[in-house]
């Protein structure tokens, strides 16, 4: 009799614990439709109830992969976030906390986003809200994008002289499309010996990763490109003292 009812029991918790939504929903970082949206799920896909919940709102728990931020300090020589890196909604200090990384997390970075901060992917489980009732009319605010990272595009992209580029199985070595102004890297007093010649910069003027141009089969000379807003198509990494970031260019363009 007791293994019956400790059954219908277990059954109970969890028919409430499971659930679906009826329409497209965003699920919230926050009980706030101005907070940045977590995940989209489709009409009919199944959600996990968990904590409570303010009124109005539901917590539930979704899978990823989500694409998030963090700081370039916190990017291991395997492009990966450290155990103990924070992992944030934008690329910023302020922004909301999305997740502590921890070792058996599944990160990857993605991409730049100027400055000190990375574009990443965290595969794991998080927790958000989805609103129900009054709250669910309220439209969210659209999920901030990337400052100068792009994604891949479909198709291999091709160098000024019409070279393809291989796109590998690996995502760490998929090239991928950035975007900055290209300047020289050496500076008498600030950095007299850096390790490549050219490094990208953001909109303030700080180095966000060294460019790699071993690779490149340009038409035009290097100084076309020079104090230039461009794009570069290629694959980033670590530098040998895993202190900064670089881009091996495969091609190169100035941006329109």
């Amino acid at each position: 009799m007791k293994t019956k009812l400790l059954l219908l029991l277990l059954a109970v918790a969890a028919s409430l614990a499971a659930d679906t939504v009826a329409t497209d929903t965003a699920v919230f970082v926050q009980t706030d439709p101005r907070s940045p949206v977590l995940a989209r799920l489709k009409a009919g896909s199944a959600v996990t109830i968990v904590g409570e919940a303010p009124a109005g709102w539901r917590r539930v728990e979704v899978s990823g992969p989500f694409e998030a931020y963090a700081h370039n300090r916190d990017i291991t020589k395997g492009l990966t976030v450290r155990a103990g890196g924070n992992i944030y909604a934008a690329p910023r200090n302020d922004a909301q906390l999305l997740a502590v990384a921890t070792a058996d997390d599944k990160t990857e970075v993605i991409g730049l986003a100027g400055g000190d901060w990375c574009q990443v992917r965290l595969e794991k489980k998080l927790q958000g809200f989805i609103a129900v009732g009054e709250a669910a009319n309220l439209s969210p605010t659209p999920r901030p994008q990337p400052l100068v990272a792009a994604p891949t595009p479909p198709a291999a992209p091709v160098t000024t002289a019409g070279r393809p580029v291989p796109v590998a199985a690996n995502n760490a070595d998929t090239p991928r499309l950035f975007a900055g102004t290209l300047v020289l890297a050496r500076r008498a007093i600030l950095n007299p010996n850096p390790p490549y010649d050219y490094q990208l910069t953001d909109a303030t003027g700080r180095r966000f990763a060294y460019v790699d141009t071993r690779r490149l089969l340009l038409t035009d000379k290097m100084e076309t490109f020079l104090d230039r807003e461009i794009t570069i198509t290629g694959t980033v990494r670590n530098t040998v003292d895993g202190k900064d970031l670089v881009v091996a260019a495969e091609s190169m363009a100035l941006k329109k």
